[in-house]
């Protein structure tokens, strides 16, 4: 009986005390326990650590019920103790060079994020927080609104802080005008 209470005890602590984020292989990542649903594929930014910003591509939607309205501001990365937000457009293109060879390097990983739950959502096809200089048709928008069917997949950019193997951080996502409506998922690199 014993046996069976410390069984019992040790995988419910598994299942709901680390429950938040969950690793889906490869460096891709699920958190859906917020307002704000996230999945990110960072296997670029893993396997990259040397370089001057971080490429990710991320996945957001919202719960049942909730909307947010995400502006690039209301993006962060916490590594250490500190922030960093997404760079605009133009400190992007002028301080980094790779993101058309991103795109070739994204395509040859193996997303891991479908078959999850961001498979419920639609992406809106021409909205990208970053995106490449390759793809002039799609918008690099100031906001984004998420709702439980309507998602947006965009790459998002971080100036690397120094991040190395088997460091994490933790991107979050907060909605313009209410902190209560957000969502953060861990990432171990």
């Amino acid at each position: 009986m014993k046996k069976s209470l410390l069984f019992l005890m040790v995988l419910t602590l598994a299942t709901f005390g680390f429950g938040k984020t969950r690793h889906l292989g490869n460096y891709s990542y699920i958190n859906t326990d917020g307002a704000i649903h996230i999945a990110v594929n960072a296997a670029v930014a893993a396997k990259n650590l040397n370089r001057k910003y971080l490429p990710f591509i991320a996945y957001m939607g919202c719960a049942v019920g909730k909307m947010a309205v995400v502006e690039r501001k209301s993006i962060v990365l916490e590594y250490k103790g500190n922030e960093y937000h997404l760079p605009t457009m133009k400190e992007l293109r002028q301080n980094y060079n790779r993101d058309v060879m991103d795109m070739t390097l994204f395509a040859r990983e193996i997303e891991h994020i479908f078959p999850s739950e961001m498979s419920n959502y639609r992406y809106q096809p021409w909205i990208d927080f970053c995106p490449a200089r390759t793809e002039p048709r799609k918008l690099a928008p100031g906001d984004v609104t998420l709702t439980s069917s309507t998602g947006v997949k965009t790459k998002l950019y971080f100036k690397n802080p120094g991040i190395k193997k088997g460091d994490t951080a933790v991107l979050k996502v907060v909605d313009k005008k209410n902190p209560d409506i957000n969502g953060s998922i861990t990432i171990k690199f």
